[in-house]
């Protein structure tokens, strides 16, 4: 029950993102500005106010660790993907951007509130550097994958990524002592509207792709999504938390990794794929249904890495 209530409320905010949009009360002209404004400020702020209002410290070491750790799961995802993909024969022309969509899970707007429900307010910090190896993931190996002729290293220049190493930065000077009050006070209010505007964006969205949404030929791209993001990665995900080597000192990390197992792919991803001419009926396929699946799959995870792996 415990797990259950963790759930349930990034559950009803998307479900409440899907009523407005249906009601016409967060409308599709809203998306891109809404979408820019959680990207480039209140995400950033999110991260700010965490990493610098956290006390605990890291090694040089443990950073880099956890940093790694992040971008192997995204790499392990991206394989996993491929080798189904091609064992499912799923067409040519969809295979990078279905690999892309089904190799990514939701690592922030669903992860933190889930994970702060059950690990506390303490994890949050180190899922954004664990997330900051996502990114890069995502930026490097990600693009190459769905469009290898379109990487640019700059895109690793992003705010989100920029608030992150300002805020270690700020942290090692000094933290959250240094600043002004006034100043700390905005960059709280404006992070905690990031995961309930995104949740909402996402809900939004959508309820815009069911209504056009068809199944593919033979299921294919359903099963093949169901396979890697919520059976086959997340299979090893749990292994390595449970087996896995763990450095002394970092055994938060298990619980990262726990949460992460259980998360479905993400949503933004589709956002890329469009940006980069990929298959976008793909990509909406795999990721809706990873979404809609989830809410058997993550209680059953996180309960199983709950009890075992810790």
């Amino acid at each position: 029950m415990e797990i259950i209530s963790a759930i349930i409320p990034p559950i009803v905010l998307l479900f409440i993102g899907g009523l407005c949009r249906k009601g016409g009360w967060l409308r599709v002209e809203a998306d891109a500005s809404l979408s820019i404004l959680t990207i480039r400020v209140l995400y950033p702020c999110f991260f700010f106010y965490h990493l610098v209002g956290n006390h605990d410290s890291l090694l040089p070491e443990q950073f880099l660790i956890v940093v790694f750790a992040g971008f192997i799961c995204i790499c392990a995802g991206f394989a996993c993907a491929l080798t189904v993909a091609k064992f499912m024969k799923i067409k040519t022309g969809s295979v990078a951007s279905f690999s892309f969509c089904s190799g990514i899970f939701n690592y922030g707007f669903f992860a933190f509130p889930i994970a702060a429900s059950i690990f506390g307010e303490q994890l949050i910090a180190k899922i954004i550097l664990f997330n900051l190896g996502v990114e890069v993931a995502i930026w490097t190996v990600g693009i190459w994958l769905l469009a290898s002729t379109q990487f640019k290293p700059i895109r690793l220049i992003n705010p989100p990524i920029i608030s992150i190493i300002l805020a270690l930065f700020i942290k090692e000077i000094g933290g959250q002592e240094i600043m002004p009050l006034f100043l700390w006070e905005i960059i709280s209010l404006l992070g905690n509207c990031a995961i309930p505007i995104g949740l909402l964006l996402i809900g939004g969205n959508f309820a815009d792709l069911v209504k056009g949404f068809k199944l593919s030929a033979g299921n294919r791209v359903e099963i093949s999504s169901i396979m890697v993001r919520l059976v086959i990665t997340p299979f090893l995900m749990f292994c390595y938390a449970c087996k896995g080597p763990i450095p002394d000192g970092m055994e938060w990390l298990k619980d990262i990794l726990i949460v992460q197992t259980a998360m479905p792919s993400g949503i933004f991803a589709i956002v890329i794929v469009k940006s980069y001419s990929g298959d976008t009926i793909t990509a909406m396929r795999a990721i809706l249904t990873s979404t809609v699946f989830c809410i058997l799959t993550t209680p059953i995870w996180l309960y199983l890495g709950i009890n075992f792996a810790r």
